[in-house]
């Protein structure tokens, strides 16, 4: 069992601006990274004090801390890998999984020009390629999951046997599992055309909606 944490708002300074001030002091790099510190603390506290409480022998088995990031989540994959190198946590005692997808532009900035985004999409080979030796620079040795972010049929990540091919490479060079997430009204169609998507003869991807989203 897993008690996962988003590290959306904790990675990026003006990915939620509602009450924002209010938790967060300082929007500086490295004020946001003591501010993910402290919470990513909580959430191994809140699992160890939960696994103290609980039997052995329960079937629930041991909590184990979730950590999510995603490229286009600011400086996310890199304050939880510092995170874990310098609490020494080992793989084995913590869930990470990041998404590849879109890239954060924003340059640190919490607000921008009237149609000036704050991240862009791009289901490219090419950016796969990109982002993916990102990720796995900050937190390689942890990763459980990598999941496409935010996959639509209008993304063409569906039918590109490219991306297939060299997602299919990076989970058996690196172990990985595979997923995505989802965007839109027809998310059901979207996780039946993923799971028909095979490599090898194999399955390639898990649908996994994790970080669904409404647009």
């Amino acid at each position: 069992m897993k008690i996962g944490l988003g590290m959306a708002a904790l990675g990026r300074p003006g990915y939620i601006n509602l009450q924002r001030n209010t938790h967060l002091t300082s929007r500086t790099i490295e004020g946001m990274q003591q501010q993910a510190n402290a919470v990513i603390d909580e959430l191994f506290q809140q699992c160890l004090e939960i696994n103290k409480s609980t039997p052995a022998e329960s079937d629930g088995g041991k909590i184990v801390p979730w950590l999510d990031c995603a490229r286009s989540y600011g400086l996310s994959e890199k304050f939880v890998g510092e995170y874990l190198r310098e609490n020494n946590v080992r793989p084995e005692d913590v869930y990470v999984s990041s998404k590849w997808g879109y890239t954060y532009v924003a340059d640190w900035k919490v607000e921008l020009g009237e149609r000036e985004p704050h991240e862009v999409k791009d289901h490219s080979l090419e950016n796969f390629m990109k982002q993916v030796q990102e990720t796995d620079s900050h937190i390689g040795p942890y990763l459980n999951l990598y999941q496409v972010h935010s996959a639509t049929f209008d993304s063409g990540i569906l039918t590109n046997t490219q991306v297939h091919e060299a997602l299919h490479k990076c989970r058996v060079e690196k172990g990985w599992k595979l997923g995505l997430s989802m965007s839109g009204p027809n998310q059901d169609e979207i996780i039946r055309e993923a799971l028909k998507i095979n490599v090898g003869d194999e399955q390639s991807t898990t649908a996994t909606p994790s970080t669904t989203k409404q647009k």
